[in-house]
């Protein structure tokens, strides 16, 4: 199943197409400095540079405490994106999977290599379905050996983008109705497609496929972090995924949600910019 992304591109899409705009609106060619290419070289010294993140994100929890670059916490990637065209920060830190999707809708941007860290993405349990995540993480351990396993690695690593690319998985499990807290704004791990009622995406065929064997019924909320955790405890929710990390572990079982074994890993990349000024690619929206 091949779904066309513009519209789960968008926030990504406005954030470089805002940066655009602006730096029409005000001269950016007019800065007072001459702006110079510095690559980063190493990424185990970064001499103090700027790193922009977003705050209490995997990034941030992975860099904090090193002492060869300085943070700076950003409340969303428009703001993340105008420091690094203003020069306000000289690199940020994202996933693999964002990293492509600004690779794929820019220009102007580079991704450093090796990486610089890995997390782990997860489902999030009530603590009163301790029964439950239990289950979960027996499924992951054959799953991890199967060739749908194999596959999921592969399109997750061949990822353009712009296009989600996996199976169809309809909902079989006539059983126990499990209530799924999520946000279907989390492309390309957990989205709602137009025209659809059933969210996608990469984390939500593991759970299909986990649901599905276990003769399992999904209701899903769409919901917001703050609520999601809020329900998890309260066992108003069985079940949360889409973006969740298990980065934050301790600090989740301390709140008391269950956290399950990894269903896959992201590579955490710096990003640098290549020019002076980021173009947005609008030749890949044709």
């Amino acid at each position: 199943m091949k779904i066309k992304t513009f519209s789960k591109i968008k926030i990504i899409l406005a954030v470089l197409l805002i940066a655009a705009l602006i730096c029409c609106v005000t001269g950016c060619g007019k800065k007072e400095s001459e702006w110079e290419y510095r690559p980063i070289t190493d990424i185990n010294n970064l001499e103090g540079r700027r790193v922009g993140v977003n705050l209490a994100w995997e990034t941030d929890y992975l860099l904090s405490g090193r002492s060869d670059l300085s943070l700076v916490r950003f409340d969303s990637f428009a703001d993340m994106i105008m420091a690094l065209e203003y020069e306000k920060i000289d690199a940020f830190a994202v996933d693999s999977l964002v990293w492509k999707l600004f690779q794929a809708n820019s220009r102007g941007l580079k991704r450093v290599e090796p990486e610089c860290g890995k997390v782990g993405y997860a489902v999030y349990f009530s603590q009163d379905r301790k029964d439950l995540m239990e289950n979960f993480n027996s499924f992951l351990e054959g799953y991890r050996q199967s060739d749908a396993y194999s596959d999921h690695l592969k399109r997750l690593e061949d990822f353009d983008g712009m296009n989600y690319i996996g199976p169809d998985i309809p909902l079989t499990g006539t059983g126990e109705v499990l209530k799924v807290a999520t946000s279907v704004e989390q492309y390309p791990r957990c989205f709602l497609e137009a025209g659809q009622d059933v969210p996608t995406g990469y984390d939500m065929e593991t759970l299909k496929l986990f649901v599905n064997e276990g003769n399992y019924q999904l209701e899903f909320y769409y919901t917001v972090y703050d609520d999601l955790m809020h329900g998890l405890r309260a066992g108003t929710y069985d079940i949360a995924l889409g973006y969740l990390s298990d980065v934050y572990r301790d600090d989740i079982l301390n709140a008391g949600v269950l956290v399950s074994d990894k269903i896959d890993e992201a590579s955490i990349y710096f990003v640098e910019k290549t020019q002076r000024e980021i173009d947005v690619a609008l030749s890949e929206l044709e």
